[in-house]
């Protein structure tokens, strides 16, 4: 398994309002997506669950499942910290 850090941290706040999280690689968020995530349905949480096994695997750039990982928040209304 390869496990790089991403450039910038994403924040999230996943468990209500004022409780957030930072996932700071692909690991984490494939944790956090399997674990913790509130809709498991949509096709950005999909796409994301599969990126992170890809970047896992060596087979795409890790910023790939950085950006599937936000665009899954964004679809499951999580609210994603500024900048990230």
């Amino acid at each position: 398994m390869i496990e790089k850090s991403w450039l910038e941290p994403v924040v999230l706040e996943l468990d209500g309002i004022g409780s957030y999280r930072m996932v700071r690689n692909t690991s984490e968020a494939a944790q956090c997506l399997m674990g913790r995530w509130p809709v498991q349905d949509g096709s950005a949480y999909q796409a994301a669950i599969q990126t992170c096994r890809c970047v896992l695997r060596g087979e795409q750039p890790v910023d790939y499942a950085r950006q599937d990982f936000i665009a899954a928040a964004v679809e499951a209304f999580i609210h994603v910290q500024p900048g990230a």
